[in-house]
């Protein structure tokens, strides 16, 4: 039975997402079943999952899920030297239950715009099946991970209208205090209007008073930020909305706007920051790590820092900005040895301080991180 088209887009994506390299044609061809008769059919069959690749491909870039296009490593795969990966900011379309749309098209009437993904109620219902049973089936390798998606699957299709479906929907206690809060931060920041608000910092106990004016709103691994201009601290930032009570919108002329936006804020500028990259730019300092190979070849791949120096052992320098010294620090020590801070001397003693911390807290002796002498 050939696969459908829904199977084909399931197994690319996720063949490309377990891989750290860029793969070439012929090796996902290889792998994926459907595409096999583009390397030993004839040369119709060729030709055939040729144009279903590119299509299957495209179809896939519509909907959001950019595969993008790379050279492939040397030591990682054979073939022409063309790869292909998932962007490292993929984010899959959600999932809606029914019929599909006419694809919207962007202002000037050209390209479908990225949509969700739409798959019947019988596909849905016997996908949820089908992942129960894998998740309790006894001595499968894969059974956590077949609970894992069973739980995002129920989740985002919300299934609880189905008769006979399984259902498992846990609610989260901080995105129902959000949920009270977005309706007025919607409104600031569609109005320009002064916030005031309590907030629960992370690195102080209680709460503090902030008056702010809103930029823009942030929807990131399932939480929302506010970014803003903090009156008090004179600089831009970035708050949880799980950690604020109390929001109040200023009423004073409502009609009339309370601040122009600067004219060059960008709100994808604080998308997908690290916990490092946050915090007073004051603080901010050009930090230098070592990363030995192979995960040299994972920072750059995922945009970590800019690169300085390639060496021929594969290992790479690469530099960073750094707001937050000791979050770079426990960032670069969860690596597991295979980066290491080496400018400025003091973030590199900070580093080896937190290391030796964390040494004596699991009752091991104080050792050097891996890697070469202090100032290599």
């Amino acid at each position: 039975m050939e696969p459908t088209k829904l199977q084909r887009w399931i197994d690319l994506v996720a063949f490309l997402a377990s891989r750290r390299f860029p793969v070439t044609k012929e090796v996902l061809w290889r792998q994926l079943p459907a595409y096999s008769r583009g390397l030993d059919g004839t040369p119709q069959e060729q030709a055939s999952a040729s144009r279903m690749f590119e299509r299957d491909k495209d179809e896939l870039r519509e909907m959001g899920i950019a595969i993008k296009t790379a050279p492939a490593s040397a030591r990682a795969e054979p073939g022409d030297g063309t790869g292909y990966r998932l962007s490292r900011r993929l984010h899959l379309p959600p999932l809606r239950v029914g019929e599909p749309d006419p694809p919207a098209r962007d202002h000037d009437g050209r390209r479908p715009l990225p949509g969700a993904a739409v798959v019947s109620p019988p596909e849905a219902v016997r996908a949820l099946g089908g992942l129960r049973e894998l998740a309790t089936l006894p001595g499968f390798p894969l059974a956590s991970d077949a609970e894992s998606a069973f739980r995002k699957l129920s989740f985002d299709l919300m299934p609880s209208g189905w008769p006979g479906s399984p259902v498992r929907y846990a609610t989260s206690s901080e995105a129902e205090r959000a949920a009270k809060e977005l309706s007025c931060l919607f409104d600031a920041v569609w109005r320009r209007k002064k916030l005031t608000f309590s907030y629960r910092a992370m690195a102080r106990p209680g709460a503090l008073d902030r008056r702010v004016r809103p930029y823009g709103l942030l929807f990131e691994l399932g939480r929302w930020y506010l970014v803003g201009h903090d009156e008090r601290r004179e600089n831009v930032r970035v708050f949880r909305v799980g950690r604020m009570s109390r929001v109040r919108v200023g009423r004073r002329s409502p009609g009339t706007p309370d601040f122009d936006l600067p004219d060059d804020f960008d709100l994808t500028d604080y998308a997908n920051r690290m916990t490092w990259q946050l915090g007073p730019e004051s603080k901010e300092e050009e930090v230098v790590a070592h990363f030995d190979f192979p995960c040299s070849e994972w920072a750059g791949r995922n945009d970590h820092g800019e690169l300085v120096t390639a060496r021929d052992d594969g290992s790479e320098l690469r530099r960073f900005r750094v707001r937050d010294r000791d979050r770079f620090a426990r960032w670069a020590l969860g690596l597991a040895g295979r980066a290491r801070i080496v400018e400025p001397e003091q973030a590199q003693d900070r580093f080896r301080e937190i290391a030796a911390a964390v040494a004596r807290a699991h009752g091991a002796p104080a050792a050097e991180p891996a890697g070469s002498p202090k100032g290599a």
